[in-house]
């Protein structure tokens, strides 16, 4: 049986190969971490899951703006983070 991981967005639990995963690039010690995509899910650290959008390897929209306005991806990761400008563009319409 695959893992589970529960989006951070939506709340839905699904194997870890169906979820993209978010990740602290670099060491995580400035003030600011900045929160990646982590497509390989390899990437050191804590991570936070969410619905993934089919072939595109991106999160759905949905979940990505939930996640963003409930603070879970921070909460997630156990760190004040600002998002990777290319992975909100990703998503926006």
């Amino acid at each position: 049986m695959s893992p589970q991981r529960r989006c951070v967005g939506c709340g839905r639990i699904a194997p870890k190969s169906e979820l993209i995963r978010i990740a602290i690039a670099g060491d995580g010690e400035a003030a600011r971490a900045r929160a990646v995509c982590d497509r390989e899910k390899r990437m050191p650290g804590r991570g936070a899951y969410l619905c993934c959008a089919g072939q595109r390897e991106l999160p759905v929209a949905e979940c990505l703006q939930r996640a963003i306005h409930r603070g879970a991806i921070a909460r997630a990761l156990r760190s004040a983070v600002s998002l990777d400008p290319k992975l909100v563009e990703s998503v926006s319409p």
